[in-house]
């Protein structure tokens, strides 16, 4: 594995470790001038889905999910509900992810605002998605991996479990582990009854 390569090996561990380690349905994975096939043979055997939202020559930007977990976030009522207000007619996760991908592009051209549902497909609580929204960004009461409009003391818990999910998926990256080793390894480190 060339410099290029293990960079990126360490760039996939911090930023989706706790998609890793099975503790989080699905993370936004941003790298510069590394090939989808790159990411395609490190990601291979975990069990992972990846689907790309822009693919451009300076970086990509992907979503890497557990489909399982993602459809079962795409199937409750107020996701759906929520959903809707942004143009999403269909919910499977193909049809919502082609959306997605439509809108994230179109803010990327400026024409478009961000697409705030993505929020809720990262595994972020409805009612912070919302709570971003309507504040712009601001009154929040805790900020870690989202900014947090409700549930302060739960979203700690959880933001330690993704900082720990984190150093161990970097850890096991830097001793030259391979991804599907990595997943293997931390989802049997996290506790059954831990799982958000």
């Amino acid at each position: 594995m060339d410099q290029k390569e293990k960079a990126a090996k360490l760039q996939v561990a911090r930023q989706c470790a706790p998609v890793l380690a099975g503790i989080k349905v699905s993370n936004l994975l941003i790298l510069s001038r590394v090939s989808p096939l790159t990411v395609m043979r490190m990601m291979d055997g975990t069990g992972l889905s990846f689907d790309y939202l822009y693919c451009g020559c300076s970086r990509k930007v992907w979503l890497v999910y557990w489909l399982e977990e993602l459809e079962a976030v795409l199937q409750k009522p107020e996701v759906r509900i929520f959903l809707r207000e942004f143009g999403y007619q269909e919910f499977s996760c193909s049809s919502v992810l082609m959306h997605l991908k439509k809108r994230y592009q179109a803010y990327l051209r400026n024409e478009e605002g961000y697409p705030h549902e993505l929020g809720v497909l990262l595994d972020y609580p409805l009612a912070d998605v919302k709570g971003f929204m309507e504040n712009k960004g601001q009154n929040y009461l805790y900020s870690g991996y989202w900014k947090v409009y409700s549930n302060a003391e739960q979203a700690k818990k959880i933001f330690a479990r993704y900082g720990e999910a984190r150093r161990r998926a970097v850890q096991l990256a830097q001793e030259g582990k391979g991804f599907r080793e990595i997943t293997g390894s931390i989802i049997k480190w996290r506790e059954p009854a831990a799982v958000i």
